[in-house]
């Protein structure tokens, strides 16, 4: 009796849960079922919210449901990811991410890492490092020379300590032997309000975030803060800080917008998202925007899109780390020291 007893629990638990995967995978079939929601982990008007809010709105036709995003900050990224992490992992909830979460781990953001989500990419632009437009400091050198004078007094903005600005500006600090008062705020467009307002005397965020405010004078860009000048519509060359600082060109570390899902969603869902994604990638609405933000284009996805951040995730959390700016180390969680002799990740130039 007892034995049967066992046989039956046994039977009705299998298809118990055969029965929840046939409900998951008509679930994953009719996908979407609702509208999606992209809990963005930056700030309103910021290149992360701005590239969210529009391939979500380019991919609504093909999807057949509203896109919603919804800025969730803080934690440097732990609150939006934890938000989505927590929700069913069955595609209507995305994260809006940028770059700067990939040292989340390590900052004690989250901890999940790359491997743990899978990626789009949609388009990215270079980080510039600019002054207040009342013209204080006109080049690169004068902000240097005023920091040499005053030792961590200039003050600095960027998007989130550890983020991708804020290393880029410590690797400035000691390639050029100086030290700054770094202020972090959640988000680029926070940190280039706080220049307009006088909190700080520069920042350091995208070019497509100061695009506007750069032409009506109200930044003074003083460098593009990659291996390459960019030509400025109506101003002309904004230099290089490689030019002065090599090292710029051996830090391979980009800016990338887009969005990323937990890494178990069903293929199903992926699929279809997949098809969305190119749809929009090659659609006018996206093209425009590339266009008047300048910014470039990337549109990866599934296995060079996740290779590409897990790349790029090695190199920077250990580079951190070994800074001493990151509070734990990457081999806790799991990600592996890059080669001596990495190239870094490569994206569309």
């Amino acid at each position: 009796m007892n034995r049967f007893v066992v046989l039956l629990v046994a039977l009705l638990v299998a298809q118990g849960g055969c029965s929840k995967k046939e409900g998951k995978d008509r679930a994953a079939r009719s996908w979407p079922r609702r509208a999606i929601q992209v809990s963005c982990f930056a700030a309103a008007g910021g290149g992360t919210d701005m590239v969210n809010r529009a391939i979500g709105a380019a991919m609504e036709g093909d999807l057949g449901v509203r896109v919603n995003v919804v800025n969730r900050l803080g934690g440097r990224g732990g609150v939006a990811m934890s938000y989505v992490w927590t929700r069913e992992h069955d595609g209507h909830h995305w994260g809006g991410f940028s770059e700067s979460i990939l040292p989340a781990a390590v900052m004690g953001g989250h901890d999940t890492t790359a491997r743990d989500w899978t990626y789009f990419l949609v388009a990215g632009a270079p980080g510039v490092l600019s002054a207040g437009g009342n013209g204080k400091y006109k080049t690169l050198d004068d902000l240097l020379a005023a920091a040499r004078q005053q030792p961590g007094k200039i003050k600095v903005s960027a998007s989130t300590t550890g983020g991708l600005w804020h290393t880029k500006l410590v690797i400035l600090e000691k390639a050029a032997g100086v030290r700054f008062n770094f202020i972090p705020y959640e988000g680029s467009q926070p940190s280039q309000i706080a220049v307009l307002n006088g909190e700080v005397e520069a920042t350091l965020t995208s070019l497509s975030e100061q695009a506007e405010l750069i032409k009506v004078r109200r930044l003074i860009p003083l460098a593009v803060m990659e291996d390459r000048e960019v030509d400025f519509p109506g101003l002309g060359c904004i230099p290089s800080v490689a030019e002065k600082y090599p090292v710029f060109a051996q830090v391979p570390l980009r800016q990338w917008l887009g969005f990323a899902l937990p890494a178990d969603v069903p293929k199903e869902v992926l699929d279809k998202l997949v098809a969305a994604f190119a749809k929009a990638m090659a659609s006018s609405q996206i093209k425009d925007l590339a266009e008047g933000q300048m910014l470039t284009l990337y549109g990866l996805h599934g296995e060079p899109a996740d290779r590409m951040v897990r790349e790029m995730e090695s190199l920077w959390t250990w580079m951190l780390y070994e800074q001493g700016i990151a509070m734990k180390s990457p081999a806790e969680f799991g990600i592996p020291r890059p080669p001596a002799a990495t190239t870094g990740p490569s994206l569309p130039r």
